[in-house]
Order: structure tokens, then C-alpha cells, then sequence
């Protein structure tokens, strides 16, 4: 018994902790945060998506009318929120490391840029060609989003998820602004870039799953 005691005794809190935190720094998104990675999958499908639909709308408008062109997106906007919904209602409840930052924040504060970054334009943008004023608008959307994979990755530090499950995020955001800076500039890209965007997206989004659920 007094064996037992002075080993209790020994043992030291914050060392502990420490080796915990350590340990789960080891795991990966898939082995940490179950469904997630699924979950990435889905907007990763939905953001692809939408991008091809930009680029047939884009296209079709004149043909669609105002009409046809506000349902499909009303459709598309109804069908994905209650995708990401259904996705996210199944995950399974985890608590967030003390002092990490809220995801909710994080997208909002992204989605709060993209808007303000296309207001700065103002009557600037009406004196641009139609065609470059939509590659800016593309553009900026685009770089957005791959801000925001590589600012998911640093945020999933804090999360405690693995440097090797961040790679994944850092490697997206950085070809996803190389195409942006590319967009306006590569003359095939200025009339079906947004397209070509949505297929790599796709591809991108399944390829990272599958790693990300590798053991």
C-alpha cells in the first residue's frame, strides 16, 4: 500500500497533461475528430459543384432568363445547406481544445472579406470590361476560399491534429491561389477557368479525403 502511495504520490499533473497533449497531437483528423473528414468531403463536393454551376450559369444566362437562373441556385442553395446540415447533425460531439478558435467565427469572418473585397471595387469595377469584371469577381472568390484552407490548417494546430492532416489544407490553399493569381492572365482560363476550378476542386477534395482517413 505505502508502494502504491508513493507512486500516486510521483506522479506530476501538468507533466501528464503534457504527455496527453503530446499524444494527441500525434493523431490524425480522421482518428480525432470522427466524420469530419467526411464532412470536408461534402463541402469539398459542394464547392466543386458550385463552381461548375457558376460556369454553365454563366454562360446560359442570357438563355435561362432571370427566372430559371435565381431557381437553379435557389435549388442548388437549399440542396446543399440541407446536405452540409444532415452531415453535420450525424457528427459525433467533441469538445474544442481550450482557447481555440470558433470555425463558426472563422468562415463567417472569410464570407464577411470576400463581400467587403468586392464592395472596396465600387464604380470602379462598372468601368471594366464585362467579362474581366466577372474574372475579378471569380478571382477574389477563389483566393477566399484558398485562404481559408490554409488558414484551416494553421487553426487545426491548435486543434492538436497532426502537422502531416495540415499539410493537406496548406497544399490546397496555396495551388488554390496560384490559380486565382492565374485566372485573368492564361487566356483558356479567362472563358472556362471557374469550370476547370470546380473539376481540380473535386478532385482535390476527394483525393485529400482519402488521405486524411488513411491510417
Amino acid at each position: 500500500m505505502v508502494a502504491v502511495s508513493d507512486a500516486s504520490e510521483s506522479v506530476d499533473p501538468e507533466e501528464l497533461q503534457r504527455q496527453l497533449s503530446d499524444i494527441k497531437g500525434a493523431m490524425g483528423l480522421a482518428e480525432q475528430y470522427p466524420g469530419r473528414a467526411r464532412l470536408w468531403l461534402v463541402a469539398g463536393l459542394i464547392i466543386g459543384v458550385a463552381a461548375l454551376l457558376v460556369q454553365a450559369t454563366f454562360f446560359l444566362y442570357e438563355t435561362l432568363g432571370a427566372a430559371a437562373y435565381v431557381a437553379v441556385w435557389g435549388v442548388f442553395s437549399v440542396v446543399a445547406v440541407a446536405t452540409l446540415w444532415l452531415v453535420s447533425a450525424r457528427l459525433p460531439s467533441s469538445e474544442a481544445p481550450e482557447g481555440a478558435p470558433s470555425w463558426r467565427v472563422l468562415y463567417g469572418s472569410l464570407g464577411a472579406f470576400v463581400v467587403a473585397a468586392t464592395g472596396v471595387t465600387g464604380d470602379a469595377a462598372g468601368q471594366i470590361p464585362g467579362l474581366d469584371r466577372a474574372l475579378l469577381y471569380f478571382g477574389l472568390v477563389i483566393a477566399t476560399i484558398g485562404l481559408g484552407l490554409l488558414v484551416t490548417g494553421a487553426v487545426l494546430a491548435a486543434y492538436r491534429v497532426r502537422r502531416r492532416d495540415r499539410l493537406v489544407f496548406y497544399a490546397g490553399g496555396a495551388w488554390v491561389l496560384l490559380f486565382a493569381s492565374a485566372l485573368p492572365h492564361v487566356e483558356m482560363l479567362r472563358y472556362v477557368g471557374v469550370g476547370v476550378f470546380g473539376i481540380l476542386f473535386i478532385v482535390y477534395a476527394i483525393a485529400a479525403y482519402v488521405y486524411l482517413t488513411r491510417a
